[in-house]
């Protein structure tokens, strides 16, 4: 029987469709489970609505940041608005991405039994990825590809309080007035730390918190869908109808 399990997650109330890799993962358990007390026992069930939970959570945040800009586009105080609802949204949307990669190497820690204790159930340890690749060094080619855009997201995380600048400090870099555009940036790299942005003149690449979001989207799908093909295969062969 279908479990709808992305029907409990933030795509239920948004106008985002959800994925169709999870769409088509229902679709097996549909072939697999006969009750949905059998379907709730599975472990890939558990697996597959905490992935997709996670993966609707990314996706409302940066709504919510979307949704910030244009919903004070007319609002008198929308310049003072905007940034603050951007940077507390992109926190969320951190937390959120950070989520869905922890979920993610769990997942595989789980279906693959990796001698791991809960704190190196992450992409952010070395020795996930060693006991990844010395149990399933095939498995491991699959995901390696995406390493890079981990790290990065895992770096924003880890790095948030160096990333984004109080208001204060854009206004000391781009004059109070500053365009507004200026106002919802973050900071790219930093070179300093929050307790050196005091500086008159940072030395720093600005960018829009959505364009980090439209280049991480793909890659993050790209992820749920390896997933997704690792529970399908945890399933086993599909039964003969």
């Amino acid at each position: 029987m279908r479990t709808r399990f992305y029907e409990r997650t933030a795509y239920q109330l948004s106008d985002q469709p959800v994925p169709s890799c999870f769409v088509r993962l229902d679709e097996r358990f549909d072939q697999q489970f006969a009750t949905y007390e059998e379907a709730l026992a599975s472990a890939c069930v558990v697996m597959a609505e905490s992935l997709c939970a996670r993966m609707a959570d990314v996706e409302m945040y940066a709504f919510l940041i979307e949704d910030a800009r244009k919903r004070h586009k007319v609002d008198p105080q929308a310049e003072e608005k905007a940034p603050l609802l951007t940077r507390s949204f992109w926190v969320g949307y951190l937390g959120a991405c950070r989520a869905l990669l922890d979920t993610g190497a769990s997942i595989l820690a789980g279906l693959y039994a990796l001698p791991l204790t809960l704190a190196s159930m992450t992409f952010a340890s070395s020795e996930f990825w060693q006991q990844l690749v010395a149990t399933r060094p095939q498995v491991h080619r699959r995901y390696h590809p995406l390493r890079l855009l981990l790290t990065e997201i895992l770096r924003w995380s880890t790095e948030s309080a160096h990333r984004i600048p109080p208001i204060g400090v854009v206004e000391a870099q781009f004059g109070r007035y500053a365009p507004r555009e200026n106002r919802l940036r973050l900071l790219e790299e930093p070179s300093f730390t929050l307790a050196e942005m005091n500086q008159p003149a940072l030395s720093a690449r600005w960018v829009d918190p959505l364009t980090l979001h439209d280049r991480w989207k793909p890659q993050l799908m790209l992820l749920c869908e390896k997933l997704v093909v690792d529970l399908e295969q945890a399933l086993g062969p599909e039964p003969l109808r």
